[in-house]
């Protein structure tokens, strides 16, 4: 899309400043089942992958909120072949004792979120690192920052030396993430606005459909021949809209809402009209940042209570295995390979939903 105005009858437009393709959401696009299936059963379909070192029985990370990932998500994310990022609205101390306390001093899955301050995040990165840790999440809301870029200039020593891999986003457009991979990130988060409970969209009007936005990073890999790792984070609430992340080409899904509400999530069980919850806030909501006055592009709400992660995961990999089977895939390259789309109508959308 070319940013220029347009002369018309002698006067300028700004026709140009929109974009003529549509933003594409999950609930737009569906796979299509146009391959013959050899495969059985789909357990037969092995739904592992490499991520950054890691062998990911399931390519879901835990997003780094304070009611989604501690240590106790952590340590059962790991358990499970999945990767759970404990959040940084914590002191450094603290973040080391979720590992510890729940028996993870010496594991590889262990990643924790910084921030960008230089003046505390650096010394927090280093210390970390100290630990043992060398993968680290830069969870900021907007990834197309030249602050990014600063901060790992800032700190290139302690990530050379410690050979530390770095998570950072989010995004959504070929240039931010072309700018994250020209600074050298090992993943890239790619979604803006579309979280469950992220605002950003309603009150700063940025982000678009989480597919566009995975579609335009892509290309920037691709174009750049990067083996840079795309996380699609955002927009994901069944096991179809992450078997169409996964198809479309991303590396890994992140999982919020998803994982929010479970036993293992932070915070307490509740009991309100004789149901039981846990509470789930945003990012940027004002439970987390109620020290602050900050601008605030989070909401709160209560989730109902799911029981163990393990159920979650256990649903998401079966729903993963069934679509690859599908599509005569037996591992994840094969699937995105194989996948093709089609565009949906709401009339078509509608009728593939359950009539109940």
């Amino acid at each position: 899309m070319e940013n220029i105005n347009v002369i018309k009858n002698g006067s300028k437009t700004f026709q140009s400043k929109i974009s003529s393709t549509y933003s594409f959401t999950y609930d737009d696009i569906s796979l299509l089942p146009d391959q013959i299936s050899e495969i059985e059963h789909r357990s037969e379909c092995n739904t592992s992958v490499d991520f950054l070192g890691l062998k990911l029985n399931l390519p879901v990370i835990g997003s780094p909120m304070n009611t989604v990932v501690g240590g106790r998500m952590a340590k059962a994310l790991a358990d499970l072949g999945c990767l759970g990022i404990v959040h940084r609205f914590n002191t450094v101390e603290e973040q080391v004792k979720e590992f510890s306390e729940n028996g993870m001093n010496d594991s590889p899955f262990r990643c924790p979120a910084i921030g960008i301050n230089k003046n505390t995040d650096i010394e927090r990165l280093r210390k970390l690192a100290d630990e043992g840790i060398t993968m680290f999440c830069i969870d900021i809301a907007n990834g197309g920052s030249k602050m990014i870029d600063e901060f790992i200039s800032a700190s290139s020593n302690i990530i050379s030396g410690y050979k530390i891999k770095i998570i950072a986003g989010n995004v959504a457009s070929y240039e931010t993430t072309e700018f994250l991979i020209n600074i050298g990130v090992d993943a890239i988060r790619v979604g803006i606005g579309n979280g469950a409970m992220c605002s950003t969209s309603v009150k700063s009007g940025i982000g678009i459909g989480q597919v566009d936005a995975i579609l335009r990073s892509l290309e920037a890999k691709n174009d750049l021949e990067s083996e840079v790792k795309i996380i699609a984070d955002g927009g994901i609430s069944t096991p179809g809209a992450m078997c169409k992340a996964i198809a479309l080409g991303c590396d890994a899904v992140m999982f919020g809402r998803v994982l929010a509400g479970t036993e293992e999530s932070p915070g307490e069980v509740l009991k309100y009209n004789n149901q039981r919850w846990k509470k789930y806030c945003g990012s940027a909501s004002f439970a987390v940042k109620q020290d602050k006055k900050n601008y605030i592009e989070g909401e709160e709400s209560l989730v109902p209570y799911k029981g163990a992660v393990s159920k979650i995961i256990t649903e998401y990999r079966e729903g993963l295995q069934s679509s690859m089977s599908y599509l005569n895939s037996r591992n994840i390259k094969e699937f995105q390979k194989k996948a093709s789309f089609v565009k949906l109508t709401s009339n078509s959308f509608n009728e593939r939903k359950p009539q109940v």
